[in-house]
């Protein structure tokens, strides 16, 4: 309850009462409420009471309302949306668009069971699903409207990414977003000049909170308790224990032993007959490995017809320390946009995307 053209205000209780000091000057009293009509009551000298009956107001239910994944009328809006946009995304140097957005939309769980370059990020809204053995409770994902895989979008190619979190959501696309819906929109044409953006990023990243080893006896040791307990012969013999042990103590360099050092050295077949008090983590995994990135985007266009264009080059190293291991990601997308007559719009877009993974086939899934 205000009075037109003040900051004068208030608020009325549950009963409809309100108390307002009015001035002398003022003529009138505009009521409001969200989703009613808004009236104006006409004042006069001593009058207290007034009989107010407000009007529901259908069409604001039909307004369209800008968001961040488009435009959706009022009556259908969800209401627990996030939203991540294309300046907050720019600004991560990160290989995907699901490393992206972590931590960036609150109640959004992305979470990884590998350090393999090429393993995508899960993605969770709302927990862990319990349908049953083997259900997907992964959010629908749509990218321009299309069901798609955002791990397969450059990072750099997206305007803006909005996390429908709740159930509501299934009113709206359907039984596929129970567990939510996440909506990623790519940028497009601008009219005006052809523009031109590059953009590289070079980072170096390390191996953390790797485990420690414990020396070659006192695994020994534990293994054959571990046998033991099983009721067969330890692994690991006398002979090869005491070797450790001179190892470690200095009698044997390079891992060499006996007169003949070149048929017997602690890098054995069998595991089981290596001596050198080696630590696995360390002699596994690079200290640090480089990664390069480059991006190219060109766009322009006209008041009818726009385009956006772009590339992507991502080399990524591994971490193995023996044979070659790296990520070679190769993106291109291309969009135009053309406003054929009042009535007729023609939208084309194409993305391709090729990983090339390179490393010892022990260590691959297959």
């Amino acid at each position: 309850v205000s009075i037109p053209g003040t900051n004068i205000g208030t608020v009325s209780n549950m009963e409809g009462k309100f108390e307002l000091e009015i001035p002398e000057d003022a003529k009138k009293l505009q009521v409001s409420y969200i989703g009613f009509d808004t009236q104006e009551i006409s004042l006069s000298p001593g009058k207290t009471t007034f009989n107010i009956v407000m009007g529901e107001n259908v069409k604001m239910l039909s307004e369209v309302v800008v968001v961040g994944y488009g435009t959706q009328k009022k009556v259908n809006l969800t209401g627990s949306v996030g939203i991540a946009t294309a300046k907050e995304i720019e600004s991560r140097p990160v290989t995907s668009a699901t490393q992206a957005l972590q931590g960036l939309v609150p109640g959004l769980k992305i979470t990884t069971s590998s350090g393999q370059l090429e393993k995508d990020m899960s993605i969770s809204v709302r927990g862990t699903g319990t349908i049953g053995s083997g259900s997907n409770s992964s959010p629908l994902i749509l990218i321009d409207g299309m069901v798609g895989d955002i791990n397969t979008v450059n990072p750099q190619d997206i305007e803006n990414i909005s996390v429908l979190k709740d159930a509501a959501a299934s009113s709206i696309y359907g039984s596929r977003a129970p567990f939510g819906v996440i909506l990623v929109t790519t940028k497009r044409g601008k009219e005006g000049k052809v523009s031109v953006n590059y953009n590289n990023s070079f980072r170096v990243s390390s191996p953390i909170n790797m485990p420690k080893s414990m020396d070659s006896y006192s695994f020994a040791v534990m293994m054959n308790y571990a046998d033991a307990n099983q009721g067969v012969k330890g692994a690991y013999s006398d002979e090869t224990m005491q070797k450790m042990i001179d190892f470690q103590n200095g009698k044997f360099t390079n891992g060499e032993v006996g007169l003949d050092a070149k048929s017997e050295t602690a890098w054995q077949d069998r595991w089981t007959q290596g001596y050198a008090n080696t630590d696995i983590w360390d002699a596994m995994y690079k200290d640090h490995v480089f990664s390069q990135e480059h991006n190219i985007s060109v766009t322009g266009g006209s008041e009818k017809m726009s385009y956006y264009a772009s590339f992507n080059y991502l080399d990524q190293g591994g971490l193995l320390n023996f044979g070659k291991e790296n990520l070679q990601r190769f993106n291109t997308t291309a969009k135009i946009n053309g406003t054929l007559t009042k009535w007729l719009k023609f939208n084309y877009s194409t993305r391709f995307t090729r990983n090339d993974i390179c490393r010892p086939t022990s260590f691959t899934d297959s």
